[in-house]
Parts: structure tokens; C-alpha cells; sequence
């Protein structure tokens, strides 16, 4: 039987405000609830983003995450024009740290393998193959393919849960490592690329067994080794944001900042009677003391009331499949006696908790409980609520955050701020925005399961992908839902991009030509042009319904491509009925659509916001993130001169069929757009050069044009195919033809089929003696006068 929902309280719609009417799906009531913010003019949004744990790069699937909110932000304060205050965390106090610290140290020292290198990696196979879970006893170098044939079955079915992921992935790296060993037992590596190779293959099982071995040599004077470690990773992640054209936070906290915060924020709590130190110097939340001062726990997900998994509570606790927050996770090691021994002391196995005694080799801060350092919840409640007070309006992160991270941190927050008069008995947060997962081959893509992209090597020349394709593919995909990466949505997403690119191509071509021929243009204002305006304010409303219903973005790019498709309806259609060149169009209509148009896609953060008029996408400086001018502004004089120069030279020849160099002068023309300007990313598109209409001038990626070229140089080559084998098929219909007209009507039934005919040559019967009946014969007969014409018609051509 399902928990509870716990009762959720609409935040006051207070008379007379004005707000746009925005449902959003919140986690909190699992449906779409009227968005109202804390501020009383209506104006401010508060926001906090559980932001990323740095530790290595990020992958698609956090691009998922922070694209996601980056779209709703945008259309927050870009369309519904929102004062949005964004804040996200960086979680920077790093346990892996350490690990990489020892390996790399290690690395420097050991230039060479000899039998000390050996042996260490020998004992760092035997200490992973003892902290990877499910894997039997006595498992070593030399019998591990024997004892690990059990395990076959990992590689043979094609669908495994993320926990038999995540144990394939490490039986793969104990297979590389052991498979090394045994080489290295036979021939030690000498050269750089068989020792950097050597290094590689154990550098898994190496970093875990020196972290955990050499933890105890870690001291005060080493902290730099974790905040090195997470400034150089925190950096690293900034610039994949800055590629996915993410805005900025408005304000980034990170855990190591706000200790002093945090550690007030649990004596808070203390205070309040909702937690409890233990010996040792770990202080938990009191699960029970909550709820029975009438709170509900959990609230986002209320099945989970008794489970016990919300105590994945720092650093070397939390779970390692949960990429988009929690730290990376340590083997216990020789902890694990200290860890059970505090479990033990907790009066509830749900109790969480919010400060945690640090171990060796650990980052730890002074406390009134003893060195220590926050908890997994705590950091993000203590930080949001430093910067944003008792009342948030969104608290977003992805779904697997949901609970224990969000439930706890639900908790531990309103038990703080219950006392507090700023509080007034609301809820801490109003919407919770869960971003779904981002899976491939069926599995969330993560860090743990083996299974990702990382952004640096999607985004790059061979990765496959833009910044604006996957935008795309994401908006597609919607924010909520799980989101498959495959093909198919890549495919949609460049059919969509496609479609805008030439529009905007297209409608840059007519402003440039518009504003030479100023003087002769004409704005008719007809039926045509009011059914245009109608589809522009269509789409507006229809954009508007769409964003206000929980941002629906794959509504939103659909009613963009529409719109597109009704103006390129309606400038073909004028452009085949008229005969006045100029006129048979309204540029102000098209522009306006191209206008908002261009509104939209930056609202969305397809393109950057650009001056003048020039519609289209323009890609930031990956380092600097500014956006250069276009530089088809500054060619488009030189390259009108050359076209007009081309077009007079085209129309000369073509009124003079009969002069010598017409030929010559019509394949040069046809050179210059074919051959020489398309490599520039310059495409002159011909139109009716009887009433002098001149080319249309457009800019391109020049390998579009290229690609584009070759395909029309394939169809025109299929089309003469084409047309020669209808030719030949012709020609041998018409030999056929031919040949059985040269047959007399009185001869073309005398076969052995019959055996008797009459005068004019029509059988009377068979050839087994029946005679023909009527019907056959007057079949025959229709048959013999047509001959009769075909044969009467040859030997008249023949006589002629």
C-alpha cells in the first residue's frame, strides 16, 4: 500500500498580482501546480541547483541535468521576464582526491617496473578483489578466470541491472589487471609506451589500494591536496558549461566555503530538539523526534518511510551510481568496524547524518562534537538557506536525487527554521523540479556504470555533436521524463536545426536584397499577408500556452517548425503567381516572423542574442564565451557586387544565343557559383533572369553547401539516368512496334495453334479439330483490324 502524500501548501496567489499562469510539475504533490513566487511584487524567482561533485569530467548525462535547468531558466526570465536568482552548489570536499594524490606520487617515483611495482600491484589486485562485493574467497591473480566463470553471464545477457553493471565493470578492470600481471610475470615492460600502458591498465585498483593504505600519512599540511584536486575539476566543469551555453550561476556556493554555516545549521537543529551527537563526534537527525512534532518524512517520496538508505550521509557513505550530487565513494576498508559501531549508536536506523566524524586521510574542520566535516544533505540545506533564507521558491536536481538527498534535506531544513519567526510554518521549498535520467542502451548514463560520454569528447570534431544539437535533443525530450540517446532523437534533432538554419538562410538572403532594392520594393498588404500575420500571432499564443504548461519545449520547437513551414508555404506560392519582380511578397511580414522567430531560439539557448538584423546561430569562444560578429555582414557588399556583375553577364549571354562566346560565358557563370563560391560559404540561388529578378545571395556552412552541391549533382545524374532508360524503353517499344506492323493481318493468325482459317486469314478452328466459337472469333477479329490499321500504316510510311 502507497504512504501518504504529505499535505503541500499552495503558495498565496495574493489578489491583484499579475502573474504570468505557469503550471509546473512539482515533485512535491506529483502533478502540475500554478506557480506563484515567495516575493510579494511577483517580480524575483529564488532558485537553488544541486550543482555537480567535482571530481572528473562530466558527462552527457550531467549535460542532461544542467541543460535542462538552463532552458527553464531562460524561458523564466527571458520570456516570462522573471527576476531569477540562481544559485548552485559546488560540492568540492573530495575523498577520490586522495586516491589520485597517492597514485600520481607513486607514479613519479616508480619510473621504471621492477619487482617492488610488482609486487604492490599484486597486493592492490588482492585488496580490490576483496572490497568488490559479490565476489568469492580466494580469489586471486592466478585462479581468477576459474573462479569467476559463475560471473559469465554478465557478458552474455543483454540487459543487467545497474548493480550487475557496475560489477561487470569491475570484474573488466580486474580481468585487464590480472591479464597484465601475467604478461609482466613473463616480460617487463621497458619502454615508455609499455610502462605508460602498464600504468594505465592498474591504475583503478592502484589509486584505491594507496588511498586507502596510505590515508594515515595525510596531514593538515596536505589539505591542499583536496582543494587542488577540486579547483582543477570545478574549472574543468565551468568550461564544458560554457560550451553547452549554459548561463552562469547568479551565485555559486561551495561545501568547504560554509563550514562555520554549516556548523551552525546543525547546532540549529540541535537546538531545536531534532538531533543528537554520539560518541565519537557524529551528530544525527532524529527521524522520530520529527515526526512526532507533526513533520512529515519523507515527503517526495513517502513509500520510502522505512527505509534505512537515507543514511549515505558524507563523503565516503554516499552512493556511487548517484552522479549529479553526492561525492565518490571509498571502499571502507579498515573503517568498517568504526562505521558499524556508529550505526549501532543511532537511536533509528532512518536517523541521517548531518555532521560526520572525519577518518583518516579525510578533509576535517573543528567542531564543538570534534574534527569533522557535513554531511551529504546538510551542505545544501546550510547553503541555500545562508543565500536564500526560509522560502525557496525551486529547488531543482536530477531524479536520483529525490530521495534520500532532497527528503533529507526537506527534513533537517524545516526542522531548523521551525523555531524562526521568518519561517511562518511553510514549507521550505514550494517546487521541486526533478530533471529525468539520461540513459543509453537502456541504463542511466553515469560515471559508475561505464556507460558515458563525456562532454569535452561529445562536443569535440569526431564527438558527433554541437552544443545546440543536444540542446535540442534535450528539449525534444522534454525536462521530466527519461531521455534515451539514440539515433533517432539525434536525427530529429538535425532535421529540426536544418529546418531553422535555411529559414534563417533564406530570410537573410531576402533582407540583404531588400535593402539594396529598397527603392523599388513594395509592401502589399492582401488576404495572403493577413493569413501570414495569423499564423505569426497563432504561433505566439499557441508558445505562450506551451511554456505556461510546465515549459513544454517539444511543443514549443514543433510550433516553431510550423510556423516556419507556413511562411515558406507562403512565399513559394507568391513567388510562382507573380509576374513583378519585388513585389509578389511582403518583406515586413517574413521579417517579423523571422524576428520572433529569432526571439524564440534565443529565449531557448540555440543562438546568442546578435545586433542588426541578421537572424541565425552564431557558436561562442570556447575560452572567453563571447560571440563574434558575422562575418557575412561585412562580406555581403562585396559579394552583391560580384553577383550583380554575374547576373548582367548571364542575361547577355542569354540574349544572344547565336554569338559564339554565349556558351562559354554561361558555363563561367555557372562556375562561379558552383565552383568557386561555395567553398567560401556563399550560395547564389538563380531565379527568373527573363524579367531580370537577380540572384538570391546566402551564407552557409560551406560544407553544407558542399554536401548540398553533391547531392544535386546525384540527382541530376539520377535523372538522366532516368531519362535514358525511358529513352531506350521507348525506342525498343518502338522497334517492337515496328516489327509487328511489318506482319499482314492475314498471315498474324497462321501458326500451329490452328489448323483452318477463312479468306481473311481469321481461324475457324484448333489445332485438336474444335471449332473456334463466336466469341473467340470476335476477339480474334478486333485483334485482326487493329494489325490491319498497324500494317496498312507501315506499308504507307514504307512506300512514302
Amino acid at each position: 500500500m502507497s504512504a501518504r502524500r504529505p499535505a503541500w501548501s499552495q503558495p498565496d496567489a495574493r489578489p491583484g498580482l499579475s502573474i504570468p499562469p505557469i503550471f509546473i510539475y512539482n515533485s512535491l504533490t506529483r502533478s502540475k501546480t500554478p506557480f506563484v513566487p515567495v516575493d510579494p511584487s511577483g517580480k524575483r524567482v529564488v532558485w537553488y541547483c544541486c550543482g555537480p561533485t567535482v571530481y572528473d569530467a562530466a558527462h552527457l548525462g550531467h549535460a542532461r541535468n544542467y541543460v535542462a535547468n538552463d532552458v527553464i531558466r531562460r524561458i523564466l526570465q527571458d520570456y516570462f521576464n522573471y527576476d531569477v536568482v540562481f544559485v548552485q552548489n559546488v560540492t568540492d570536499i573530495i575523498d577520490r582526491a586522495r586516491q589520485r594524490y597517492f597514485f600520481g606520487e607513486y607514479r613519479s617515483q616508480h619510473l621504471s617496473i621492477d619487482d617492488q611495482v610488482f609486487k604492490t600491484s599484486h597486493e592492490a589486485v588482492a585488496y580490490y578483489i576483496k572490497e568488490t562485493a559479490g565476489l568469492p574467497d580466494g580469489l586471486d591473480v592466478r585462479n581468477f578466470t576459474e573462479l569467476t566463470l559463475p560471473f559469465a553471464f554478465l557478458y552474455e545477457r543483454s540487459l543487467l541491472s545497474d548493480e550487475e553493471i557496475i560489477l561487470k565493470n569491475r570484474l573488466s578492470v580486474l580481468s585487464r589487471a590480472t591479464s597484465m600481471l601475467d604478461d609482466m610475470s613473463r616480460v617487463v615492460p621497458t619502454t615508455d609506451d609499455d610502462i605508460e600502458n602498464f600504468y594505465a591498465t592498474l591504475e583503478p585498483v592502484l589509486s584505491e589500494f594507496l588511498g586507502s593504505t596510505l590515508k594515515e600519512t595525510i596531514t593538515e599540511d596536505m589539505s591542499h591536496i583536496f582543494s587542488d584536486f577540486a579547483q582543477y575539476w570545478e574549472l574543468d566543469f565551468n568550461g564544458d558549461l560554457r560550451r553547452l551555453n549554459c548561463l552562469t550561476p547568479t551565485i555559486t556556493t561551495r561545501v568547504s566555503e560554509f563550514i562555520p554555516e554549516n556548523i551552525s545549521f546543525v547546532r540549529g537543529i540541535m537546538d531545536n530538539g531534532f538531533a543528537y551527537p554520539i560518541p565519537g563526534g557524529t551528530v544525527y537527525f532524529d527521524v522520530e523526534a520529527f515526526r512526532s512534532a507533526g513533520h512529515c518524512y519523507p515527503k517526495l517520496e513517502p513509500d520510502n518511510g522505512n527505509r534505512a538508505d537515507g543514511n549515505a550521509s558524507s563523503a565516503s557513505e554516499s552512493p556511487a551510481s548517484t552522479e549529479s550530487g553526492p561525492h565518490a565513494t571509498l571502499p571502507p576498508g579498515d573503517d568498517s568496524d568504526e562505521i558499524l559501531r556508529e550505526k549501532r549508536l543511532k537511536k533509528n536506523q532512518q536517523d541521517f547524518a548531518l555532521w560526520k566524524k572525519s577518518r583518516a586521510g579525510e578533509p576535517s574542520w573543528d567542531s564543538p562534537w570534534g574534527k569533522g566535516r557535513p554531511g551529504w544533505h546538510i551542505e545544501c540545506s546550510a547553503m541555500c538557506s545562508h543565500v536564500l533564507g526560509s522560502k525557496v521558491d525551486i529547488h531543482s536536481g536530477g531524479i536520483d536525487l529525490a530521495f534520500p538527498h532532497h527528503d533529507n534535506e526537506l527534513a533537517q531544513s524545516e526542522a531548523y527554521w521551525s523555531s524562526r519567526d521568518e519561517y511562518g510554518g511553510q514549507q521550505w521549498v514550494n517546487y521541486f523540479i526533478h530533471i529525468g535520467h539520461l540513459s543509453i542502451s537502456g541504463s542511466k548514463m553515469s560515471k559508475s556504470l561505464k556507460n558515458f560520454i563525456s562532454i569535452r569528447d561529445a562536443l569535440s570534431n569526431t564527438g558527433g555533436w554541437t552544443a545546440r544539437s543536444f540542446r535540442i535533443v534535450c528539449m525534444f525530450g522534454g525536462w521530466k521524463a527519461g531521455m534515451e540517446l539514440s539515433a533517432g532523437a539525434k536525427q530529429k534533432a538535425i532535421i529540426w536545426e536544418t529546418t531553422v538554419t535555411n529559414f534563417f538562410a533564406h530570410i537573410n538572403a531576402l533582407v540583404a536584397e531588400g535593402n539594396v532594392l529598397a527603392s523599388i520594393i513594395r509592401e502589399p498588404f492582401r488576404e495572403e499577408e493577413r493569413w501570414l500575420h495569423d499564423q505569426l500571432a497563432k504561433a505566439q499564443k499557441s508558445m505562450y500556452d506551451a511554456l505556461c504548461d510546465s515549459f513544454n519545449t517539444a511543443l514549443a520547437l514543433e510550433i516553431l517548425a510550423e510556423l516556419i513551414k507556413s511562411t515558406n508555404t507562403y512565399l513559394m506560392e507568391h513567388k510562382k503567381t507573380s509576374a513583378t519582380p519585388n513585389a509578389y511578397f511582403s518583406l515586413n511580414a517574413v521579417r517579423e516572423v523571422a524576428k520572433w522567430v529569432m526571439r524564440i531560439v534565443n529565449v531557448f539557448g540555440l543562438a546568442a542574442p546578435s545586433d542588426g538584423e541578421h537572424f541565425g546561430w552564431t557558436v561562442p569562444n570556447a575560452s572567453s564565451g563571447e560571440y563574434p560578429r558575422s562575418s557575412a555582414d561585412a562580406a555581403m557588399p562585396y559579394v552583391q557586387v560580384l553577383s550583380k556583375f554575374r547576373d548582367r553577364l548571364k542575361m547577355l549571354a542569354i540574349a544572344n544565343p547565336d554569338s559564339a562566346i554565349s556558351a562559354d560565358l554561361l558555363a563561367l557563370s555557372d562556375s562561379v557559383r558552383d565552383e568557386q563560391l561555395i567553398p567560401l560559404g556563399v550560395s547564389l540561388e538563380d531565379r527568373n533572369t527573363t524579367i531580370g529578378e537577380p540572384a538570391l545571395i546566402k551564407f552557409a556552412d560551406p560544407e553544407d553547401l558542399l554536401s548540398a552541391r553533391e547531392e544535386k549533382k546525384r540527382q541530376v545524374a539520377e535523372r538522366e539516368v532516368h531519362k535514358l532508360a525511358i529513352k531506350l524503353e521507348r525506342e525498343a517499344a518502338e522497334r517492337e512496334r515496328i516489327e509487328k506492323a511489318k506482319v499482314a493481318p492475314t498471315t498474324m493468325f497462321r501458326t500451329d495453334e490452328f489448323i483452318e482459317w477463312d479468306d481473311d486469314g481469321i481461324p475457324l478452328r484448333s489445332q485438336d479439330g474444335a471449332e473456334i466459337t463466336k466469341s473467340k472469333r470476335k476477339t480474334l477479329r478486333k485483334a485482326w483490324e487493329r494489325q490491319k490499321l498497324m500494317h496498312e500504316a507501315w506499308l504507307s510510311q514504307n512506300d512514302a
